[in-house]
């Protein structure tokens, strides 16, 4: 999991291997002492206490493999859909050239961070990472404009990009103001 960046840990399932993984080590060791000690000790072992074992071991370790073939394949979910929407992401590798990119200009182009830090703008990003799950990644230079609004208790910033509309909810008026003015400030 070390050296992941931001991107990767939204479409990939490294997390889920992670603990799939120690799940199996384990397991392992869990039947291997069970086999030592009703096979050495109270030799008490029969043929089909080790086969349910077994084949309870093996549904796991299959669903382990097809957990790892999942992760080296684009992901399916929302996150994959924008960054093919954005920047025309066709291959995983694609996605991890980006993910430097952005943590690049992060640490080296950041222009500004509002909404304690939920919200980055650098030179050639933004980038919503909110509490609510809300997440997404778009290029600074498809954005065509934005408006504020209020939908019921919350205020939604209204981004119109060359691809599509996005909205972004905020609980208060005066972090969406914020953002308004950074953008605003650092883009127009």
């Amino acid at each position: 999991m070390g050296n992941q960046g931001i991107l990767l840990r939204k479409v990939t399932l490294d997390k889920t291997l992670y603990q799939l993984n120690f799940f199996l080590k384990g397991a392992f060791m869990i039947l291997l002492m069970y086999l030592i000690n009703g096979w050495l000790i109270e030799k008490n072992l029969q043929i089909k206490d080790i086969q349910m074992i077994l084949g309870l071991y093996a549904i796991v370790f299959v669903g382990f493999f097809f957990l790892k073939k999942k992760k080296n394949s684009l992901s399916e979910n929302q996150v994959m859909h924008d960054l093919k929407d954005y920047f025309d992401i066709q291959k995983f590798s694609d996605v991890e050239q980006l993910d430097k990119r952005l943590i690049q200009e992060i640490k080296k182009q950041r222009k500004f961070v509002v909404n304690k830090g939920q919200i980055v703008g650098t030179q050639h990003f933004l980038l919503f990472d909110l509490t609510d799950g809300q997440f997404l990644l778009m290029p600074v230079g498809k954005i065509k404009g934005l408006q504020l609004e209020r939908i019921n208790q919350h205020f939604c910033i209204n981004l119109q990009t060359e691809v599509k509309k996005e909205q972004i909810f905020f609980k208060r008026k005066s972090e969406a103001n914020e953002f308004i003015r950074q953008y605003e400030m650092n883009y127009r």
